[in-house]
């Protein structure tokens, strides 16, 4: 009798233990799809931006910014007021976006956020005619550099040599591939302007102040949360940024217009004429409609329409992605997207722009970023994991400048 008990409970052990890894592999398996989803649409993303920057030709390329813009305000607030109204995002946080808290409220702060990515946003879609596809992908990457500088002037960030190290490796990487830029011939395959090449990597220092002005709302939030008597809401909901974000970056994206003049892509100062002309090339479908240098000028508005498709696909796989499988993961998936897009605009012959030809200092510039991020990434845990301790031992420039001033930080470090 005892020893039929006995037998029935390693059973259910067996049992229980069995699900457990069942559902640990699912787990798993699920995070690994939706990680690969997040790459294929991410490099979807990109492609299909090359293709409408083509058909819309130099003259409205504006449109990309604008079109994305104008499609992110009904996306990010529908999904905001589904959550308030189920309660996943409590009312209270939708308060504290407009309350001062004796400092200027969340709502102004993201009026600064908004004009960072408008202005980000409108100057990389301009130059995406004059860009390749992979150089695009790599001068993106610049962003990461201006994040660690202005976290350091406005969030007090400090980092240590090793990440120091990397980003300057991660710089003279985007340095090597821009490189062939300046020999190129304009107008053979695979050739950017130099001049846009630049331009577009320098305008990643906007999108860089969005990120870090929205990182300072998430710990002002967090210390705003932790001296209030409140129930759940332990994080600021992600869409109460995005939808407020979007709101505002939405006309400022219309006022930016002017930039198209002085970057010499039309002549048309007059805003409403620009809109009017720019609205005819993407609606109309007439091949000569955006203008003499478009390729497949009646596809101009079909192809921003899959852009702005892919973008949205690829910024709601993103935030699923960090819920479900976690910041880390989904960062490695996001810098995977340059070599994947790279070989596929290479080896891929894609309608309106064909092969991309790259030269072989891409690929160097490669072989030294990725292993670079992968270890800034690594170092950045490292340095955080000192701030837990203490403060002073993440300091600026670890280890060449640590900090033991106090009799209980000497006692950590035993």
């Amino acid at each position: 009798m005892a020893s039929n008990v006995s037998g029935a409970r390693t059973f259910e052990v067996e049992n229980a233990e069995g699900r457990r890894r069942k559902s640990l592999l699912i787990s798993y398996l699920s995070q690994a799809v939706l990680l690969m989803i997040v790459i294929l649409l991410g490099c979807g993303n990109s492609i299909s931006r090359q293709m409408a920057s083509k058909a819309l030709s130099q003259r409205y390329t504006y449109m990309l910014g604008l079109w994305t813009a104008v499609a992110y305000v009904p996306l990010f607030w529908a999904i905001l007021l589904l959550l308030l109204k189920t309660g996943a995002a409590p009312w209270f946080q939708l308060k504290y976006m407009w309350q001062s808290n004796g400092a200027i409220a969340p709502a102004l702060l993201i009026v600064l956020a908004a004009l960072g990515d408008a202005l980000g946003d409108v100057i990389g879609a301009i130059c995406t005619n004059h860009v390749t596809g992979p150089l695009n992908s790599l001068v993106s990457n610049c962003k990461s550099i201006f994040v660690a500088l202005l976290s350091m002037c406005m969030l007090n960030q400090r980092y240590s040599l090793l990440q120091v190290s990397t980003l300057c490796a991660v710089l003279i990487a985007v340095v090597i591939g821009i490189l062939p830029s300046f020999q190129e011939k304009e107008g053979s395959s695979g050739s950017s302007d130099p001049f846009f090449v630049i331009i577009s990597g320098g305008s990643c220092v906007f999108n860089a102040f969005a990120f870090v002005v929205k990182e300072l709302i998430f710990t002002r939030y967090k210390k705003w949360r932790a001296g209030e008597d409140l129930q759940g809401g332990l994080g600021l909901n992600m869409f109460l940024i995005n939808s407020h974000e979007a709101i505002f970056q939405l006309p400022l994206t219309l006022l930016l217009i002017p930039l198209n003049v002085m970057m010499k892509q039309t002549t048309q100062g007059n805003m409403f004429s620009y809109l009017k002309e720019a609205m005819t090339c993407v609606f109309s479908g007439q091949a000569d409609a955006c203008g003499p240098d478009a390729i497949h000028g009646e596809l101009a508005g079909r192809c921003v329409l899959i852009y702005v498709i892919f973008n949205l696909l690829m910024n709601m796989g993103i935030l699923l992605a960090v819920k479900h499988a976690g910041a880390l993961a989904t960062f490695v998936a996001l810098k995977a997207i340059f070599p994947v897009s790279t070989i596929l605009f290479e080896y891929v012959d894609w309608p309106i722009l064909g092969k991309t030809e790259c030269s072989w200092l891409i690929w160097l510039s490669m072989a030294i970023l990725l292993p670079s991020i992968a270890c800034y990434q690594w170092a950045s845990q490292l340095q955080a994991a000192r701030a837990a301790i203490h403060p002073s031992l993440a300091s600026c420039c670890w280890p060449l400048r640590s900090k033991n001033t106090n009799l209980e930080t000497e006692g950590m470090l035993t």
